[in-house]
């Protein structure tokens, strides 16, 4: 099974899942592309923006994880442990 790369941050609850939805069509080949897909995010929106579609505890806590993935592309599960 691929590993493949999206970028995370911390709910509400305290548990750090993807930004995005589990599909394959969202997670990244590598770890670079994925930095610079973080990279874009964090340029292109500003904090208010951010905290307004993740919640302000989300702010500071983005970064880059791997996930373990079905061969389409998909990932086995969406919570990373930190």
């Amino acid at each position: 099974m691929p590993i493949l790369f999206n970028i995370t941050y911390k709910t509400k609850d305290g548990l750090r899942t993807m930004i995005t939805a589990n599909q394959g069509r969202y997670m990244k080949r590598t770890r670079e592309e994925a930095e610079q897909a973080l990279r874009d995010t964090l340029a292109n929106n500003s904090e208010e923006r951010l905290a307004s579609i993740f919640g302000a505890q989300a702010i500071g806590t983005f970064r880059v994880d791997e996930f373990d993935c079905y061969d389409h592309g998909d990932a086995k599960g969406v919570y990373v442990d930190d």
